[in-house]
């Protein structure tokens, strides 16, 4: 019975399967070591993590070589790793347009995603006052159970019918001109709206756990971008829209799913609104109002050097690094000094 995905998901997504230390992939008991690298050693390396620092959700920092999770052999030797080498293989040769490495890095990221909130269950959120518990209850990990969903369907033939595009979450992909001084790696992450962002390279992902609803507003991206060449400065842009947009859904979905011992099928039936708001279309409201402001201090909040503010309240103009008045991209020169004029 444990070949079938939805018996594992179960046991995986459930919080209390993580209070005894087991395997974060499939809640069974894990082998002795170190565990799974949440990062895993491979980018470590390659993008020199080893002594940089990730901040948890309570202000505090760990070195990412000792960001490690309970995993069993059979899921690290197995269908991790399997995500991970078609992680490496993208980035050795990068093509775009390959829809399934769309779905690989989406597995990825929710493997990313899922590991560090599990890690966040076993630390103490205040270490002077062990009564105030962990980081994150354990509980909390079943609001992730579609990231789980996500990650399981690596183990077998899945076959995902959306109700918004060709993914059950939404995914951009960008390509990361170089700049020495912001070096060839950045990650965030928003937790209100289940989105990750991480750029390694020349590559640029960003992803939400949110059913691909995110397509409806746009199947590209914030100003159609995705795809296209961007400055890691640009990137951490897209990326705080992104995170700011997820943070205002107001829906999830209902689901039904089939399972064989050679396939999974899973099928978006409807969308389910959370607050029942109607708009004036008479639509249901599944995100909340934008308020460009709240984005301004997320791109600030994002932004991977200091710079002039987003929104000026004196004049009430925002400065954005992406388009320019004739509809494109323009240069980050205007935002970007070189490191010699700081």
């Amino acid at each position: 019975m444990d070949d079938y995905i939805l018996t594992i998901m179960d046991r995986a997504a459930s919080g209390g399967a993580f209070v005894g230390g087991q395997c974060f992939a499939c809640g069974g008991d894990p082998t002795t070591g170190l565990g799974e690298h949440i990062i895993p050693l491979w980018a470590q390396h390659r993008f020199d993590l080893l002594d940089k620092k990730l901040s948890l959700l309570n202000g505090t920092l760990i070195p990412y070589r000792k960001l490690t999770v309970p995993c069993c052999q059979k899921c690290n030797g197995g269908f991790l790793s399997n995500i991970e080498q078609e992680i490496i293989k993208f980035l050795q040769k990068p093509d775009f347009n390959n829809l399934s490495v769309r779905y690989a890095f989406g597995r990825w990221l929710c493997k990313i995603f899922i590991g560090i909130l599990v890690k966040e269950t076993t630390l103490l959120f205040d270490r002077s006052d062990p009564s105030k518990g962990s980081i994150i209850s354990h509980d909390f990990l079943e609001e992730f159970t579609q990231a789980q969903f996500i990650l399981q369907s690596a183990r077998k033939r899945t076959i995902f019918h959306s109700l918004h595009g060709p993914h059950p979450f939404t995914i951009y992909m960008y390509r990361i001109e170089p700049d020495d001084d912001f070096g060839e790696f950045d990650f965030s992450t928003n937790l209100a709206g289940q989105s990750i962002a991480v750029r390694l390279g020349g590559v640029g992902v960003v992803f939400v756990n949110d059913g691909g609803l995110q397509y409806e507003v746009g199947p590209k991206g914030p100003l159609n971008l995705d795809g296209r060449r961007l400055h890691p400065l640009q990137f951490s842009e897209v990326s705080a829209r992104i995170h700011y947009k997820a943070a205002l859904r107001d829906a999830t979905h209902l689901y039904t799913s089939f399972e064989t011992p050679h396939e999974l099928i899973v099928t978006q039936n409807a969308v389910r609104p959370f607050s029942h708001v109607r708009l004036a279309e008479g639509s249901m409201q599944i995100f909340r109002s934008w308020d460009d402001i709240e984005c301004a201090h997320m791109i600030e909040r994002y932004r991977p050097i200091k710079g002039p503010p987003v929104y000026d309240p004196s004049t009430g103009l925002f400065i954005t690094s992406l388009s320019n008045n004739r509809g494109g991209i323009q240069s980050p020169k205007r935002f970007v000094r070189p490191r010699s004029q700081s």
